[in-house]
This record gives structure tokens, sequence and C-alpha cells, in this order.
């Protein structure tokens, strides 16, 4: 599966975890609580991993204009 595909399953499966935490029965709210946390550090790696993708982007058109200008 390509970058974009995991980063976009990744997102799809923190709605999940957020459904699932409203879901919960209100007795149940450190699951709730758990849910949600997992959501929350799964949003914060596919922020990274976007970071990471563009500045790899960036960093090889970069790397294309470089090796352009070079006899």
């Amino acid at each position: 599966m390509s970058a974009s595909g995991e980063i976009a399953e990744a997102r799809a499966t923190a709605l999940v975890l957020r459904a699932t935490a409203k879901a919960v029965r209100a007795d149940q709210g450190s699951l709730m609580y758990r849910l949600n946390r997992a959501a929350d550090v799964l949003d914060g790696m596919v922020a990274v991993a976007v970071r990471c993708l563009e500045r790899i982007e960036q960093l090889e058109q970069e790397l294309r204009q470089h090796g352009a200008g070079a006899p």
C-alpha cells in the first residue's frame, strides 16, 4: 500500500476509534478515555508522517533542480 493509502487508513481508524468512544456506556469511562487517547495519538502520528512526506517531496524537487543545473 502506498504511503498516502496508509495515511488515509490511519485517519479512518482514528475516526472509528472516536465513534466507538462515543458509543461506550457511561460506566466505561476509562475505555472511552483510552479510545480517545489512541485516536489522538494516531492523529499525531499521521500529522508527523504527512510533514515528513511533504519534506521528502520538497527535498526531491530541490535535488532534481540541483541535478538539472549540473554539467
